[in-house]
């Protein structure tokens, strides 16, 4: 297999860059630095920084100006003409130490969002799914839920708990995308000193997950078996995004706690791009009433 390596997309260093999302009507790529409040826009060489009120986690798209953003404060749409913000709805209301964290569309127009204690304590965060309106709880009795993505073709949906460094699977229904069943584990990083963190399914239903602190990212087979690893040349990449063709797989990354770790090519909390790395496949939309 030919080696793959890694550029740097964009040399803005971020704090904890994630959540990236290429919108493939706009043909742009963004992202956030969710501690310092700003989301990121990338097409060609036309870069945009937009600080927010809000501490925004993750992001989907809607239509070509309108953006789902995830944030401590719950769900918004958002304009990226008039940069203004609509609130949809609370997540987690009663839990004012609580915040988002990983968030991804699924392919039946739903969004997917996960919580967790702002101090990561054990066993508080939570998973819903944001679907024609309503807020379901999906999954509870987490510490750091990441790794939300979606196999259609085989029905399932997956996530990960960073803290336990292990990743689950569970089936939905192939025409609502409602969850069908408990969760099982699929992937188990705990004999090693890597987290599981963002993650996105190819077109042929492989995972490709970052790995904080394993400085990789790896792709696992739906039979769960490691089949190809990407050196991000940095040690905390966040979340992969495919995009352009659908052949480049973008990854965020995190300076945070690398501030005086020497680095060569790639910055620690740079954005990467590794070209030519799979077909991958686009997120899809949220579907919302109103727009």
């Amino acid at each position: 297999m030919n080696t793959i390596t890694a550029t740097v997309f964009d040399s803005t260093l971020n704090f904890v860059g994630e959540g990236p999302l290429w919108h493939p009507i706009t043909q742009t790529l963004y992202w956030v630095d969710f501690p310092n409040h700003i989301l990121h826009s990338k097409k060609g060489d036309h870069k945009v920084e937009q600080r927010l009120d809000n501490m925004v986690t993750a992001l989907a798209w809607v239509n070509n100006e309108t953006l789902l953003l995830a944030s401590d404060k719950g769900l918004n749409t958002y304009n990226t003409s008039t940069h203004k913000q609509t609130f949809l709805c609370s997540v987690e209301a009663d839990k004012p130490d609580n915040r988002s964290n990983d968030g991804r569309a699924d392919p039946w127009g739903g969004f997917w969002i996960s919580t967790m204690h702002g101090d990561a304590h054990e066993n508080e965060g939570a998973i819903y799914r944001f679907h024609n309106g309503v807020l379901t709880q999906v999954v509870s009795d987490l510490t750091i839920p990441n790794g939300i993505c979606f196999d259609k073709s085989r029905a399932r949906a997956y996530y990960a708990d960073s803290k336990t460094q292990k990743i689950y699977r569970f089936d939905v229904d192939s025409l609502t995308g409602s969850p069908i069943g408990e969760s099982v584990l699929f992937f188990d990083y705990s004999s090693s000193a890597v987290s599981p963190d963002g993650a996105v399914i190819d077109s042929e239903g492989n995972m490709w997950i970052a790995l904080w602190d394993g400085a990789r990212v790896d792709c696992i087979s739906p039979e769960a078996k490691v089949i190809q690893s990407l050196a991000t040349q940095t040690p905390r990449p966040t979340c992969p995004a495919f995009g352009d063709d659908g052949t480049t797989l973008y990854v965020t990354s995190a300076q945070c706690g690398l501030e005086d770790t020497p680095f060569n090519a790639i910055p620690h909390g740079a954005t990467l791009a590794f070209k030519n790395a799979v077909k991958g496949v686009f997120e899809p939309c949220v579907k919302i009433d109103g727009f």
